[in-house]
């Protein structure tokens, strides 16, 4: 229960929060923290849970 968890975040999940707006944007704050790691994408056009698909699979 108390092991060391390093939450990561991708650029398309970023910008989807950011497009979402003001609803989000306490979500959005919270993962601009600096102890998610932000993991950069190479592609254009896809959506969020595609890209999180792709990195799992």
């Amino acid at each position: 229960l108390y092991a060391k968890c390093i939450p990561y975040i991708t650029d398309c999940v970023m910008g989807e929060l950011e497009k979402l707006g003001r609803k989000y944007r306490v979500a959005l704050r919270i993962i601009k923290d600096t102890r998610f790691e932000r993991i950069a994408c190479m592609h254009k056009g896809t959506y969020a849970d595609d890209c999180i698909v792709q990195r799992v699979t």
